[in-house]
């Protein structure tokens, strides 16, 4: 089997693995559906308004897990290079476009910590602190996951990791944006304009 033809099936199976939706599916377990509650998202925030803490529990240690898994086995089964930074991609759009709800999805910020668990261990950790900083500025989940990302990205610039590497997180982080302005553009657009912070941390 070429490259190509193994990095296209990596990138299929990738997908198809990232569109696997935790939080809808525990949904439907009790007969409701959590694209039609709340944010309409089936990420672990929308579950834990609309679904409880135990189940936004599963949802995000389940959407971390399938990411990670998936970098472990590309990195297992040696696949080429560039399959393993696309199939990072290709998860996230499998979770936030999944193909088997309609592509619909979550926003990936799960995923993007899965995926920077088994690339980067150590620069994730390390932007934990991050993650509580913003959290305890704003009150606000959105931004503390913002603030998170923008520190992964920095610490992979300044400690020079390679340029693939620092591509990824900066292509996963614009895409974790896009579908979230995408999703919410009514609501969240008036709130950038007017600078509003606490008001677009609030907007799923």
């Amino acid at each position: 089997m070429s490259d190509l033809v193994f990095g296209i099936a990596v990138l299929v199976t990738a997908y198809l693995v990232g569109a696997i939706p935790p939080g809808y599916i525990l949904a439907r377990r009790t007969g409701r559906d959590i694209s039609a509650m709340g944010s309409g998202n089936v990420g672990a925030l929308n579950a834990l308004r609309s679904l409880g803490k135990r189940a936004a529990a599963v949802v995000f240690v389940v959407d971390v897990g399938k990411a990670s898994l998936v970098m472990l086995v590309v990195i297992a089964i040696d696949a080429p290079d560039w399959s393993m930074y696309a199939a990072a991609l290709a998860t996230m759009l499998g979770h936030n476009f999944s193909v088997y709800i309609g592509f619909r999805g979550g926003k990936g910020a799960a995923v993007m910590t899965g995926v920077s668990l088994v690339v980067l261990p150590y620069l994730t950790l390390l932007s934990v602190p991050a993650l509580i900083l913003g959290y305890l500025i704003f009150r606000s989940a959105f931004w503390g996951m913002m603030m998170t990302f923008i520190a992964i990205n920095t610490l992979t610039i300044v400690t020079g990791q390679p340029l693939a590497q620092i591509v990824l997180c900066l292509a996963l982080t614009l895409l974790v944006g896009s579908t979230h302005l995408l999703r919410a553009f009514e609501t969240l657009w008036p709130a950038i304009k007017t600078l509003d912070f606490h008001r677009i941390g609030q907007i799923e």
